[in-house]
This record gives structure tokens, sequence and C-alpha cells, in this order.
């Protein structure tokens, strides 16, 4: 999978990155502040590819998210913003293993093969600070950017139930198979930003990681009787992308005749 990463998406990056530094030459640059001040909302997604002892449990994830910010004249800027991750793939060995018949099926209540699919789910609550360097283009919020993120990062496996009931993965005994984590996590970030000259398109993307040091917390697996006491050492890395709006408040004037 990192193999993907190399050959496909690192160098769509580095052309985005490449054709909007072209569009963002200007002479006057070094005239011009590197970003408006003022407070922005944050519309992002992202895909990232686990590796390390997450590779173990997961694969590929996506995230969508929101996000707020505040920006200075310098280029610094600070905020905060949260996301939801999905993936489809779990790869957590012994999973379920005490719920299957020797066909591999996993049976519900009724005695008729339940259609279950396990699936990732995660939640990441992050604070940021970074900086922009423009790049003084048409519009001059255009640059580089590189920001670090720090907060809390949870994942657990998500059984999708079609119609199927079965107890034990029901309240309480669903906490023996989620496999849910939570901890620490940082992500460093680089990428380019793009503010069109009318104002009406303003995005990023680059390439991000996902470094946590999280705690299982359930102390007990039900499906291979085992206990999670070891801290966990969870990396990804992927790209992102946002779609950046403005928040300005709006003036009023009043006219005297």
């Amino acid at each position: 999978m990192m193999s993907l990463v190399y050959r496909n998406i690192l160098p769509t990056i580095a052309f985005t990155m490449a054709a909007l530094a072209s569009m963002a030459q200007d002479p006057n640059s070094g005239q011009r502040s590197a970003a408006r001040p003022g407070h922005q909302l944050i519309l992002h997604t992202g895909i990232h590819v686990p590796w390390g002892e997450l590779a173990d449990r997961f694969g590929i994830a996506n995230t969508v998210g929101i996000g707020w910010r505040r920006t200075a004249n310098s280029g610094w800027r600070y905020g905060a913003q949260y996301r939801f991750q999905t993936g489809s793939e779990v790869r957590e060995p012994g999973l379920l293993q005490n719920l299957v018949d020797p066909n591999g099926n996993v049976i519900d209540n009724e005695g008729r093969i339940a259609l279950i699919t396990p699936q990732q789910r995660g939640t990441l609550i992050m604070a940021t600070i970074g900086r922009k360097w423009s790049l003084g283009a048409r519009h001059p919020e255009t640059g580089f950017i590189a920001e670090m993120a720090a907060g809390f990062w949870e994942h657990k496996v998500h059984f999708q139930n079609r119609g199927n009931r079965i107890t034990q993965l029901e309240a309480p005994y669903l906490s023996g198979y989620d496999r849910l984590s939570g901890g620490w996590v940082v992500s460093p970030r680089i990428g380019m930003e793009y503010h069109s000259s009318n104002g009406q398109a303003r995005f990023q993307v680059g390439l991000e990681a996902l470094i946590g040091r999280l705690q299982p917390s359930r102390s007990w697996n039900a499906d291979t009787g085992t206990v999670d006491q070891v801290n966990r050492n969870d990396r990804a890395m992927g790209i992102f992308a946002a779609w950046i709006l403005r928040l300005e408040s709006r003036s009023t004037v009043d006219y005297f005749y």
C-alpha cells in the first residue's frame, strides 16, 4: 500500500503544488502580507494508508471533517478541527472467531447466516498551529503551508448488520468485540493553499501523517479470549484536501440624506 502512495499519490500532489505555484508568481510578492487576518471555516477530506500496528488492524481509511481557523497578517494561523474516520477493510486477527460456524459464517439468533460486515470507525479532535508563506500570487493569500495538529484519536471496529439480530454484538456484550482504543495523536502536514483573485475559490491540498499513542479501552476480547493491555503505536500517512470559507461579519452602514 505504501508503494501506491509513492507511485501515484505523491506525484499527483507534487504536480498540483507546482501548478498552483506557477499561477502564484508575482514580482510584487515581497510587498504583500501572507494572509488577510480573520476567521475561516474549513471543510476537510482525506485518505490515509496505515502502517505499523494500525496496518495489522485496518486498511485504507477516509476522513471527513470540519474545522475553524484564525489567521494573522504574518501568515501564522491556529485553530481546531474535528474529523470522522471510516474504512471498509478490517484485518484484525481472530475477530469474531468464536461466533462463526465451520464454514466461516456468523449465525444469528434465529439460526440463519448473518450478513455482518466489520468496518473501521474513528474520531480525531485536534488543535492546530501553523504558518503560510505567500508566493505573491494574483491573490496574495496563495502559498505553501506547514502545520502541526495535536489532540485525541479514537478508533474501533464497527459491525454493519443488515437486519440480523446477534445478542453478542449488542450492548453490553459488544464491547468484547469492537477493539475500542484511544489516546493522543500528533499530525504534521505540508501542502499548498490557493486563493483565487476573485475570492470565489479557496482550497488547500497536501500530505499529512497521523502519529498516535493509543491505549486499548477494552480489558477483554471475548472472541480471542485475550487481554489488551499494551499501548498501541498507530501510524498513517496520506493526502488531504480542504475547502476554505471565510467568516466575515456583515457590516451595517447608515446613510443620512
